[in-house]
């Protein structure tokens, strides 16, 4: 039998330099215990950077405190038959929070008194990150709306069949950020639709023309699918003459697998390179690591830089606007 501690004969404040020393899922666990233990973690300010909410047959929640600190727990069906529901609306427990023992409370919570928990215990203020993937067709739409409450940030799985993704995109409709791995739609208007939105980010897997960039109206576009360089040409002279005015930056991949050709990307367009200085603070700034980089601008003197990455198959062609 394992040793214990006695650790609630110690003065509050030491108990506190105690817990200043333990892993965020442990003291995820040191919380369920009491009210009090909440209390004691909620005071050490612990602050996550972000919450994520996985939907696929089971639910996965995971919290991120830093670049290389990631932990989670998920919801799935803990009887011997694998097909019967996880019915979400009533009280549950966590079924796994990685090699540790959930320790079970007097009273379950609800899915989203556990979303609250996070939240109080971690100070954690804005909304999850929510990614749909195969197999989330067995939970009602509905009921997850209601569990997660406001939903922002949402990321569509090229697993989910078109029928599913439709239906995840009437259901959540607030969105400042959303990420479709495919395209569920056979009319091209459709998908327009969400194109013209003022998003904050907008991530598309699917083809695209240069009218569907033309429309995009959000601050933040990244087209995985990858085009050529003079498509990326046309657009950049129509964005000089006035196009897209809320884009902040966008990101691009090209077929060429050999090298960008500066005659094609910017044939037509007056650039000058930018200093190596300068461009240093902007791949910093913007997290990119390039190693060519020019300056364009607006006809209206609004400056921005064209930057090539090879952070992929294909080099990546970024458009960010300096304001």
């Amino acid at each position: 039998m394992a040793p214990t501690f006695p650790l609630f004969q110690l003065p509050e404040n030491v108990i506190v330099q105690v817990l200043q020393n333990v892993n965020p899922h442990r003291l995820l666990i040191f919380s369920l215990v009491s009210s009090k233990t909440k209390s004691l973690v909620t005071s050490l300010e612990v602050r996550a950077r972000k919450v994520y909410i996985e939907i696929s047959d089971v639910i996965d929640i995971s919290v991120r405190f830093g670049p290389r600190s990631l932990w989670g727990f998920g919801f799935c069906n803990d009887s011997n038959d694998q097909n019967a529901e996880l019915d979400i609306t009533r009280p549950i427990f966590p079924t796994c929070l990685f090699q540790y023992k959930i320790i079970q409370q007097s009273t379950p919570f609800y899915f989203s008194d556990w979303l609250d928990h996070i939240r109080t215990i971690f100070c954690y203020t804005k909304q999850p990150e929510v990614s749909f993937w195969l197999g989330s067709e067995r939970f009602e739409l509905e009921s997850l709306k209601n569990m997660i409450k406001n939903v922002t940030c949402l990321s569509i799985s090229d697993e989910s069949s078109d029928i599913r993704s439709k239906e995840i995109l009437n259901t959540f409709k607030d969105l400042n950020k959303l990420s479709l791995y495919g395209n569920p739609f056979e009319d091209t208007c459709e998908v327009r639709k969400l194109f013209i939105q003022n998003f904050g980010m907008i991530r598309f897997s699917g083809i695209y023309s240069l009218n569907d960039m033309l429309l995009v109206n959000s601050e933040n576009v990244i087209f995985w699918s990858s085009t050529t360089q003079k498509l990326i040409n046309q657009f950049l002279k129509h964005w000089i003459r006035g196009s897209n005015p809320r884009l902040q930056r966008m990101s691009l991949s090209i077929h060429e697998i050999d090298s960008v050709s500066r005659d094609v990307l910017l044939k037509g367009i007056r650039c000058v390179d930018v200093a190596e200085e300068e461009q240093l603070e902007i791949c910093r700034k913007h997290r990119i690591a390039s190693d060519y980089m020019v300056e364009i601008r607006q006809k209206d003197g609004t400056p921005a830089v064209i930057a090539t990455t090879n952070d992929g198959n294909y080099p990546n062609i970024h458009l960010i606007v300096l304001y």
